[in-house]
C-alpha cells in the first residue's frame, strides 16, 4: 500500500487489492509531521487500509507488513506476545523535568 500526498494509489482499486484481505499494519505522517501507527485487528484489504490513513488526515502512509505483525499495547488491552520478532518499533515518551 502506498499513499502519497493524500492520494490513494489507483492500483489499489484493482480487484486483487480489494478482495485480498489480511491483517495489515502501516505508518502514516500527519500534516504536523507526527506519525500514526495502525494495525488492523481483523482482516482488511489494501484499499480500505489506505482509506483509514486518509480519514486520519495523513499526508503520506506506507504499509509495513501485517502478516507477521504483533502489537503490545497493554493500556488498550492488546498484548500479542506470541510469534518470533524480527523488527520491533517502539514508541516512548520523554519524561518532563
Amino acid at each position: 500500500m502506498r499513499f502519497i500526498n493524500q492520494d490513494i494509489n489507483p492500483h489499489l482499486l484493482k480487484e486483487d487489492c480489494v478482495t485480498a484481505r489480511n491483517i495489515r499494519n502501516g505508518v502514516g505522517i500527519l500534516p504536523d509531521n507526527k506519525v500514526v501507527f495502525a494495525m488492523s485487528k481483523t482482516e482488511i484489504n489494501f484499499y480500505d487500509f489506505a482509506k483509514y490513513f486518509q480519514s486520519m488526515g495523513c499526508k503520506n502512509a506506507l504499509y509495513l507488513d501485517g502478516f507477521v505483525s504483533r502489537t503490545y499495547l497493554p493500556e488498550k488491552g492488546w498484548t500479542q506476545t506470541d510469534g518470533n520478532f524480527g523488527v520491533m518499533i517502539g514508541v516512548t515518551k520523554k519524561k518532563d523535568k
